[in-house]
């Protein structure tokens, strides 16, 4: 079948890596060519398999020859595979439900953030086929730790029409952005000098970052709505 999304799944929970094997595989589109147990499997299934996505945990073992050892160090490894494959999407699942963590994670670009204890049966091939759009996906519990966090102070440097473009593409993360264009009756290109001014103002490296902290900072509410 044309058009696969090809995923790689890593897991040391034998009963969750199995779990999201069966619930993402029941979707046509989607198949899984990779399962590893370990941090040393990430870059190597990556190497053997080259996904479209990688869906990892963040607390197993560093390698599985020794279970019981050292931990992955998930940022240094998950940032090395985005540096060889720049394609690449990635969605963590993982029972830390630490803000920073989730930030640190945003910042070097990773798409998806799903907690173990949300409802994989409702979200997760959703949270896939989202994340292989291009777009950014965080779990309902997640949005509830980010909304629920300290809130951060608003940069009042924003302009009111960045303000606009910010909190357009909040609404519809999942959107091409020349429909968030189109929806601002601007050109694709203005959109983006918007964009780069954002990311500059509020000091972010990418859109993954750049969400996460406008929703810390409550440019828009969770009554509002926020992605899928």
């Amino acid at each position: 079948m044309q058009g696969l999304i090809r995923v790689v799944v890593v897991d040391d929970h034998l009963v969750t890596r199995q779990g999201i094997i069966s619930l993402i595989q029941r979707n046509e589109r989607i198949r899984v060519v990779g399962k590893g147990s370990a941090g040393d499997h990430v870059l190597a299934l990556l190497a053997e398999h080259q996904p479209d996505i990688l869906i990892t945990d963040l607390i197993m073992p560093a390698q599985a020859a020794d279970p019981k050892g050292v931990l992955f160090e998930p940022v240094s490894t998950l940032q090395k595979a985005m540096r060889l494959y720049p394609s690449l999407s990635i969605i963590v699942v993982s029972q830390e439900e630490d803000i920073q963590t989730i930030q640190s994670l945003a910042e070097i670009g990773v798409q998806g953030y799903l907690l173990k204890t949300d409802d994989f049966t409702a979200i997760l091939d959703q949270a896939v086929e989202v994340i292989h759009l291009g777009a950014t996906y965080f779990s309902p519990e997640v949005k509830q730790i980010i909304f629920s966090s300290p809130r951060l102070r608003r940069n009042e440097h924003l302009t009111e029409r960045q303000l606009q473009v910010l909190r357009a593409v909040m609404r519809s993360p999942d959107a091409s952005r020349a429909a968030i264009a189109s929806s601002l009756q601007i050109s694709k290109s203005t959109l983006q000098k918007h964009i780069r001014a954002i990311f500059t103002t509020l000091d972010v490296p990418n859109m993954e970052s750049c969400l996460l902290k406008a929703m810390r900072m409550r440019l828009l509410t969770e009554d509002e709505g926020f992605g899928p």
